[in-house]
């Protein structure tokens, strides 16, 4: 017999999941939303110094904003990798939470959570056999996804910090 505490319970649990997958995509959209614009931004940055640099002949104002610009970017580029980081972090902690209700003995519908976590974290292949093919496996991407250099919090930062740190090392050699 379910008792009416038995029946909060459920419902405070379902009501708790709803609000955690809205978090979780409301994460995902705004780290992509982010990760666009971070890359849009130092992709102008860097089309300017390139810019500059390719400018012939190149004065000592130049120089100086080039590595102005430089500066700037580095910052940006920190802050990039900080934000992406802590949202990537955040998205992980809504998933995590999700998977603990998903894995509750009450818990009646899906495991979406679950599944998403042996998928892509585990590299288990997903089994159904209504659907077309009845065992979906990871690729390759997907068992390299959590790789260090494969995590856009780290590669992305990454290049442009190096390309950066090349602009401006050309810059501090063109004053000298």
């Amino acid at each position: 017999m379910v008792t009416n505490t038995d029946s909060t319970e459920k419902n405070t649990q379902e009501h708790d999941y709803d609000n955690l997958v809205n978090l979780w995509t409301s994460g995902i959209r705004d780290y992509h939303s982010l990760l666009s614009d971070y890359l849009t931004a130092n992709s102008i940055f860097v089309a300017a110094i390139g810019f500059l640099v390719a400018r012939q002949p190149l004065t000592i104002i130049f120089t100086l904003l080039v590595l102005v610009l430089c500066c700037f970017g580095i910052l940006m580029t920190v802050q990039m990798a900080i934000v992406l980081g802590r949202f990537a972090a955040q998205n992980a902690v809504w998933e995590w939470r999700l998977r603990g209700i998903e894995r509750s003995s009450d818990w009646p519908h899906q495991k979406l959570f679950v599944d998403l976590h042996r998928f892509r974290d585990q590299h288990q292949a997903l089994e159904n056999e209504h659907n077309d093919p009845a065992v979906l496996s990871p690729n390759w991407a997907t068992r390299q996804h959590r790789q260090w250099w494969a995590r856009r919090e780290i590669s992305f930062p990454l290049f442009f910090g190096s390309v950066y740190a090349m602009f401006f090392i050309w810059g501090i050699s063109q004053l000298l």
